[in-house]
């Protein structure tokens, strides 16, 4: 049965710092026996979503959208082109920021310190942090020093960039404005011809309206930030108050 697609940002929608609730796991287990295609929707790397999902989706659409894996093979790349990657790398020094690059199965430290790599390490793992800077990247997380000079790269990169901060912590993942994670399912739609009146989409943060665009139900979690609330055509409870299983309910998926 593929006649429904679901899709789900990670951080404050289906985990909590990497933590991923019973009842949301167990959600995930009930779509994928009824035979519907469930994709994660983030904007982390490939390699970290496929070793915190396993099986337990039919894909993931990584990288804000730039990174498309599904039956665990690469589907669609949007890697950036030299001049592209160049000219973020310039806007970085300018602004004083450091940068984590992400590739497909690492991710390569730019401007970053000593403390903050350590921090990688913990993160995600040495294994996955390489500091070969001639491979394809598909996105990149930025590093600031405190909120004004996060407010600083925002404006910076206004036209350019969506920036989702993770909560203040002193890093933010990024969409492009070229290709994002509306884009990607647009073109999962395509390739599994299904119509937007059977795609779902479940998010709380900034980078998740790009994922509303495209799909008729537009789940925000109760935790959600209020920009993505308004576009909502349902908000549900908090992650960590069920707020998944309600919404499946209320859909009448489950």
């Amino acid at each position: 049965m593929m006649n429904k697609i679901f899709f789900f940002d990670i951080d404050g929608t289906l985990a909590i710092h990497g933590d991923i609730p019973p009842n949301n796991i167990m959600a995930l287990q009930l779509l994928k026996k009824k035979g519907y295609l469930t994709f994660i929707c983030t904007g982390r790397a490939p390699y970290y979503a496929k070793e915190l999902f396993k099986d337990l989706v039919s894909g993931f659409v990584t990288c804000n959208g730039r990174y498309i894996i599904y039956n665990n093979e690469k589907l669609h790349g949007e890697a950036f082109d030299e001049d592209t990657l160049n000219h973020y790398l310039q806007e970085f020094t300018s602004l004083h920021c450091g940068a984590l690059l992400v590739s497909d199965h690492v991710s390569v430290p730019y401007h970053l310190n000593e403390k903050e790599i350590k921090g990688l390490y913990k993160d995600y793992g040495k294994e996955h942090i390489s500091f070969d800077y001639n491979l394809p990247f598909y996105t990149f997380d930025i590093f600031y020093k405190n909120i004004e000079h996060r407010d600083k790269m925002i404006t910076s990169f206004k036209n350019k960039l969506i920036i989702n901060d993770h909560g203040g912590i002193g890093h933010a993942d990024c969409s492009t404005l070229s290709f994002d994670k509306g884009d990607a399912i647009a073109y999962l739609l395509k390739y599994f011809h299904i119509s937007k009146d059977n795609a779902y989409a479940f998010g709380d943060g900034y980078n998740d309206q790009a994922m509303f665009r495209e799909v008729h139900h537009k789940i925000a979690m109760g935790n959600a930030v209020e920009i993505l609330k308004e576009k909502a055509t349902y908000i549900t409870d908090d992650v960590d108050k069920d707020g998944i299983i309600k919404a499946l309910k209320h859909e009448k998926i489950l």
